[in-house]
């Protein structure tokens, strides 16, 4: 059930209605109901559905079991039936047929595997709960019904946030009566990311995939635009799937974690990926990061480190080299800036620079992180990113009327150039100032109802209704 879908937004619409008719101590109950609905909504996942359980379950248990053992074999052996149910699961669909290619070679028969549903989500979510509790950070949920409605929790399993248990449990067991200002804001959270969503990265995908389709077909100008925009489409299509899922959990109650803070605004490379996805980021630096030493261990380690972070994304992301040479390109990167920012003493806070300084930079930091994706396009795309590459040093002495026509056939028209140009400008800049629908919801009505129409009417007038869905729904 894709969240840009009129059948998600009527069941939503029932599910908030029904959720604040019923008393406060059946709530969990229903909202849990209402997840498993959600979840097999999709023919694919009513018969892997016992997966979702069964990691449910195995953690649950695990968790009771930790916080009463005080034998530390026997806490790790409990420990360890969590990690090889949620990793052993998440291998199995995402990375057998891939490893056993690169360990089997041409003999190996690969299998036809359908991953789950938020598989990457659910089973990232669940181990981290009993990591907590492992770890003495966390105490162990006793009620399996709020416990499943965490790891289930249907606005977040389809592209996250990932949600930490410490987080979420506590608004989960103690459910808020309705408020109309909580809805409102999230009503129009919901509507931020829809447009986001269908009116930007929708539109932005019509150029892109025709241009990754044939790469070898297009010159320079054609590959650094799809390069470039494809970052952007990325960004709008996934943060908007999370602006829905914040102001859809909102309206029902919950508070789930910011996962961008307006990444593109960054002034360095390392900055940006503090911004971006920061609740997969945050997972990984507390579960991976830390324990391998952190920058605790010397230069070299934490250099490491960093790099086998970043790799780990990228094969989080997915079962191709595209998305490894992705993730160790951008560990790269990170360490690169770290030691040039060593080697020339730069302050950790630096002072703010002049506005236009500060344009300058985000707009190098955004050129390196888009030429990074290429890599990642590769992969979702199927294409060759070394072709790409060096196509984009051709085909640049076309005539302007040449590549107007060009960029038109591609999908990308002045109209079109103008309305996505317009709208990113608006989306940037608003998020610039913090949670849109925290600031804006402050505004004088007279301001903001018009934000409102002027929404409203870039989602009727240019939305590319039923376009595809969430590109992060497959990870």
């Amino acid at each position: 059930m894709n969240f840009n879908s009129l059948v998600f937004l009527g069941f939503f619409c029932a599910v908030a209605v029904l959720n604040y008719v019923l008393p406060r101590f059946l709530r969990p109950v229903f909202l849990l109901a209402a997840s498993y609905a959600f979840y097999l909504y999709e023919p694919k996942n009513a018969s892997l559905v016992a997966l979702l359980i069964a990691a449910t379950v195995i953690t649950w248990a695990s968790g009771l079991a930790l916080a009463r053992l005080e034998n530390k074999w026997a806490r790790r052996g409990f420990l360890a039936l969590s990690l090889l149910t949620c990793m052993g699961v998440l291998f199995f669909y995402k990375y057998y047929n891939f490893f056993g290619e690169v360990f089997v070679g041409g003999q190996f028969q690969p299998l036809e595997l359908v991953a789950p549903l938020g598989l990457s989500y659910f089973t990232f979510q669940s181990l981290g709960y009993v990591l907590d509790v492992f770890m003495g950070k966390l105490e162990a949920e006793k009620n399996p019904i709020r416990y499943a409605l965490f790891v289930s929790f249907f606005p977040a399993i389809v592209t996250g946030p990932i949600e930490q248990a410490g987080v979420l449990l506590p608004q989960i067991a103690a459910p808020r009566r309705f408020d109309y200002d909580r809805c409102a804001g999230g009503l129009f959270r919901m509507l931020w990311g829809y447009v986001k969503k269908m009116v930007i990265a929708d539109n932005i995908g019509l150029f892109v995939g025709q241009v990754y389709a044939r790469p070898g077909e297009y010159g320079g100008p054609y590959l650094a635009a799809a390069a470039l925009l494809f970052a952007l489409q990325l960004y709008m299509d996934f943060s908007g799937c999370c602006d829905v899922a914040i102001g859809a959990a909102r309206i029902l109650g919950f508070d789930l974690t910011e996962n961008f803070r307006s990444p593109f605004l960054a002034p360095t490379f390392r900055e940006l990926w503090r911004r971006w996805h920061m609740s997969l980021t945050g997972w990984f630096r507390r579960y991976v990061y830390i324990p391998l030493g952190g920058n605790r261990k010397g230069a070299v380690r934490h250099c490491l480190n960093l790099v086998a972070v970043f790799l780990l994304s990228g094969l989080w992301h997915g079962a191709a080299w595209g998305y490894v040479w992705w993730g160790v390109l951008c560990g790269v990167l990170s360490v690169g800036g770290m030691l040039l920012d060593k080697a020339l003493k730069r302050p950790k806070e630096p002072a703010p620079a002049p506005i236009p300084v500060q344009v300058l930079q985000a707009v190098r930091t955004y050129v390196i992180f888009a030429l990074c994706f290429v890599l990642f396009a590769a992969a979702l795309y199927g294409f060759d990113p070394m072709a790409v590459y060096s196509g984009m040093f051709s085909g640049w002495d076309a005539g302007r009327d040449a590549l107007a026509s060009g960029f038109a056939g591609a999908g990308l028209d002045s109209t079109t150039a103008l309305m996505l140009a317009g709208s990113t400008l608006g989306i940037l800049l608003g998020e610039a100032f913090g949670a849109v629908s925290e600031w804006i919801r402050k505004l004088w009505f007279v301001a903001r109802w018009p934000i409102y129409y002027a929404l409203c009417l870039l989602l009727l007038f240019f939305g590319a209704f039923g376009q595809s869905a969430y590109i992060y729904q497959q990870y």
